[in-house]
């Protein structure tokens, strides 16, 4: 049996452009001469204008993510994706039509542009707000619960780049779903009854919007271990996504599209500022989860939060001095202590041992740890952070408050005083986030760090504030009395409906409420010192080698 020749055969392969010098040499493994390799298997050399601009678009297109490359073919090939972007189209036609149809002989003299835009918003809200967050939360729950996203963590791709991609293909089809719309927007401005700002105000916050759910789920996706939790928060972001839609659609109905609204762009862009840093949020809250155990997932989170605070109380301000209603002050001190309770329930859960690499780089002298070690990982850091912010906050607006109500507002607030409801919102923080930490502490420590404990401990708190005072009531009168008296002060919900009724809340209530709240804050500061009694450890010698190397490999590349 005779052998095959092993000798390779160089084949020269040249295009037949001219002005093309390619070349190739191909071992095929078997014996023959040269022959030209088919010039319409080699992707053409484009001299001029447009070869540049390929060669441009392949140079950019490297740059990018690849997880938007993957996941952006991934979706785009799907039969999801296909069926929606039709059922759009098909759905845009059809309500063409039947706005023309209904509104006609009217849509020739009338202005008809307000109620066609209310059916093309409805459509467009649909496809950005429900599918495309399922389909994001989805992607990374497969990731995650199939183990794929291991082969993604050994790659050079860091948990912020994963996270961003997933959002990035997301954002990728949201724009494919508004450039199937956009004539349709368009049509609406010809037949007049809408303008072009009320028009760009519906589509930035219909966008805005689907960025905000978007990454909601993705953080969501992070939290699922198995699939029965997994059909728990897939319920719950469906129902987040209905409560968002109707909400949104009310709003733009009744104050976009009929142009009832009247606000700046300050004011527009300080909106956008505070979506934008809840998009933010949830994209380093996402990546923090499915980050390595051995790194510092906090401190970004920590920024983050307290610049938010920033765009809050900026916002807010703005609204009460250019509104001269510094009810808004009150408003916001509200949501502000609402936002560090559940920021700060979250935060409980964290687990209190440092990887050595997050202990190499904690505060060295006693001033930075006094500074600085609330930045750092851990459910004792993260209470005083959260503590120390909120109130940091409060003061501030009460600030605000207080001195443009007697300058500017002529002290026409009818309700709680700014400084009053301050102590109000600081004593509720102190109070039942330092019951919560006293509460998760033992339990914690027997079921390991986790969000589930301080989340039950949480309800059940609340519940309890509600539900205590009216038992009392009942063992004692009889009956629960229909006026507010002190022995309520537990009772959140009806504290604060008194504090925006028009007599105001008493201000012994808030103060009783500010010194339980301190009470409770000093309780835990006796067990905080452990948070101090961390140091800082050297680097390894092996760690210092290696990191030379890595940046000598990234200086001469």
């Amino acid at each position: 049996m005779s052998e095959i020749p092993s000798s390779p055969v160089t084949i020269a392969v040249t295009s037949e452009n001219p002005s093309s010098d390619l070349s190739l040499d191909v071992s095929l493994g078997g014996g023959g001469d040269q022959a030209a390799y088919p010039s319409l298997a080699l992707d053409p050399v484009e001299a001029g204008f447009w070869g540049w601009v390929d060669r441009t678009t392949e140079r950019v297109t490297s740059w990018l993510n690849p997880i938007l490359v993957k996941e952006g073919r991934q979706s785009l090939k799907s039969k999801q994706f296909l069926i929606t972007f039709f059922c759009l189209l098909a759905a845009s036609c059809g309500w063409t039509i039947l706005g023309v149809v209904f509104n006609a002989p009217d849509v020739y003299y009338l202005p008809s542009g307000d109620s066609m835009m209310i059916g093309y918003f409805l459509i467009l809200s649909i496809s950005m707000f429900a599918l495309v967050p399922l389909v994001a939360f989805r992607s990374l729950a497969a990731e995650l619960d199939e183990g794929t996203y291991e082969m993604l963590a050994i790659t050079r791709l860091s948990a912020w780049r994963i996270v961003s991609g997933k959002m990035n293909s997301a954002i990728l089809q949201m724009l494919i779903y508004f450039s199937a719309i956009v004539p349709c927007l368009a049509f609406c401005y010809l037949l007049r009854g809408i303008s072009l700002t009320a028009i760009a105000v519906s589509i930035s916050v219909v966008f805005l919007t689907g960025m905000v759910l978007t990454s909601f789920g993705l953080v969501l996706s992070t939290l699922a271990k198995g699939r029965t939790l997994q059909t728990f928060l897939l319920v719950g972001l469906v129902a987040a996504i209905v409560f968002v839609e109707f909400g949104v659609c009310a709003f733009v109905f009744e104050a976009v599209i009929s142009g009832r609204s009247e606000g700046t762009t300050t004011a527009a862009f300080l909106m956008v500022a505070v979506g934008f840093s809840f998009v933010v949020l949830f994209l380093a809250a996402a990546a923090a989860r499915v980050a390595p155990i051995t790194e510092n997932r906090s401190t970004r989170l920590r920024a983050i939060l307290l610049i938010q605070q920033m765009i809050w109380i900026v916002t807010m301000s703005y609204f009460a001095y250019t509104e001269i209603d510094f009810e808004y002050v009150n408003y916001g001190m509200m949501w502000l202590g609402i936002f560090w309770l559940i920021v700060g329930m979250f935060m409980l859960g964290e687990n209190p041992e440092l990887s050595p690499r997050v202990q190499r780089g904690l505060p060295a002298t006693f001033a930075t740890r006094m500074l600085f070690s609330w930045w750092m990982p851990g459910a004792g850091t993260g209470f005083m952070f959260c503590v120390a912010s909120g109130l940091a906050g409060l003061t501030v607006m009460a600030g605000v408050g207080t001195i443009g109500n007697q300058t500017i507002g002529a002290g026409q607030i009818s309700g709680t005083p700014p400084i009053f409801f301050a102590f109000l919102m600081a004593g509720y923080l102190m109070g039942f986030l330092g019951m919560m930490r006293l509460c998760s502490l033992p339990l914690l420590k027997r079921v390991g760090p986790g969000f589930a404990v301080p989340l039950v401990v949480a309800i059940v708190l609340y519940f309890l504030g509600i539900v205590v005072p009216a038992i009392i009531d009942v063992a004692v009168q009889g009956r629960v009395p229909n006026n507010y008296n002190v022995l309520h002060a537990s009772n959140w919900m009806w504290t604060l409906d008194k504090a925006y009724s028009s007599g105001g809340l008493p201000a012994e209530v808030s103060m009783l409420v500010l010194a339980v709240g301190g009470l409770v804050l000093a309780i835990n500061l006796m067990g905080l010192f452990r948070e101090f009694r961390r140091r800082r450890i050297a680097v390894p010698r092996r760690v210092k080698q290696d990191r030379e190397t890595v940046d000598a490999a990234l200086s001469r590349a």
